[in-house]
Parts: structure tokens; C-alpha cells; sequence
């Protein structure tokens, strides 16, 4: 339940501006300069359609999609979101790749429909009137929960990075304090050996 408010905000805008209703939405970690892979397991010839967003707006990472075969179908490069179309003409399992490059880890969601049948999906002109209507409400308030859902994810977001900025502050306090102590420690050894070799001149 943790990323709940995130892949909820996604699905919301996988279903307004990439035009389908994703069978599965995941939101995981993908650690720094690894590669993970995906795999939909294609048993008869169909499309498959996907979006994926990384969390944070300055990050990107490199996307791309295989064949069974090992026939790259479609590739983007430091991509920070986008929606794909791949017509898979071949039986087996097709490979979704996310590849970070970068030094940081990144979260980011990912969001797949493959399309069983042509036919399968209501449109709306099938639809009568009442359940326009009924449909219509359950989507605002569907947008209302995951707006509230997406703001305290971000407050929880924000809670977390205070913590860890306050952990790395206490950490740099310490060790500048030790440094502090050490060199006082140095200074009054020093000026009590510059004392000391000063005294029997004096005497």
C-alpha cells in the first residue's frame, strides 16, 4: 500500500491521455546502473500496449521492448515517461526492459495492457444515458481519492527526505565535532610543549 497514491494518480492519467486500461500496474525501485526486465508472455498474436513514468521529473532512464527473438520493436533513450504500441506478431515472451544509468536509484510505475480480443471493450455508444452518468461520477470521485491518496504520499515523501537530510546533518555534526575536539586537544599540546621548552630560559 505504500506507493498506493502513486501508480493511483498514474492509472488515472494512463486511462485520460494513453487511451487504455492498463491488466497491470506495478510502481518498484530500479537501483542505480542495474537493468531489470519484465516479461509478458505472448500466446497468440495481439497488441501490446504499456506507459511508464519515473517518479521524480529531473530522472531519467533508457526503455525498451524485445522480441522473443531478441529484436528490439521499440527503444527510448533518457526518457523521464512515455506510452508504447507494440504489435506482437510472435508467440513467447516479450522482455520490457528499464535500464538506469544513473548513480541513484529511481522509483518509478509501469502500467501494461495486452489486448485479448478487438471486441472485448465496451465502447461508449453502448453505453445508455444512466450509465454515462454513473460512470461519470465513479471517475470524479475515482480523481477525488487519488488526489488525496497522491497528496499524502507526498507529504510521507517529504517526512522521509527531512529524516534523512536530519540523519546526514547529525553524522557531518559529529564528525566536525570530534575534529574540533581532536585539533583543541593538538593546540594545548602544543603551546604546553612551547611552554615547556621556554621555562629554563626564563629560569
Amino acid at each position: 500500500m505504500k506507493y498506493l497514491f502513486i501508480y493511483a494518480t498514474f492509472l488515472v492519467s494512463v486511462q485520460c491521455f494513453y487511451d487504455f486500461i492498463p491488466d497491470d500496474i506495478i510502481t518498484f525501485t530500479l537501483q542505480a546502473n542495474q537493468e531489470d526486465v519484465l516479461l509478458e508472455n505472448i500466446t497468440e498474436p495481439t497488441l501490446i500496449k504499456g506507459a511508464y513514468q519515473v517518479n521524480h521529473h529531473k530522472d531519467v532512464i533508457d526503455f525498451s521492448v524485445k522480441t522473443p527473438a531478441g529484436r528490439t520493436v521499440y527503444s527510448k533513450l533518457a526518457t523521464n515517461k512515455g506510452n508504447f504500441t507494440v504489435q506482437a506478431t510472435e508467440i513467447g515472451l516479450y522482455s520490457i526492459i528499464f535500464n538506469n544509468k544513473k548513480k541513484a536509484n529511481q522509483l518509478l510505475t509501469y502500467a501494461v495492457d495486452v489486448v485479448k480480443d478487438k471486441d472485448d471493450k465496451i465502447k461508449s455508444t453502448d453505453i445508455d444515458p444512466l450509465e454515462l452518468d454513473i460512470d461519470y461520477i465513479y471517475n470524479g470521485l475515482q480523481e477525488l481519492y487519488y488526489d488525496h491518496k497522491f497528496q499524502q504520499i507526498r507529504y510521507e515523501s517529504s517526512t522521509q527526505q527531512v529524516k534523512e537530510a536530519n540523519k546526514k546533518i547529525y553524522v557531518f555534526t559529529v564528525i566536525e565535532t570530534i575534529f574540533i575536539v581532536l585539533v583543541t586537544i593538538w593546540q594545548i599540546w602544543y603551546i604546553k610543549r612551547l611552554y615547556n621548552k621556554r621555562s629554563p630560559l626564563l629560569l
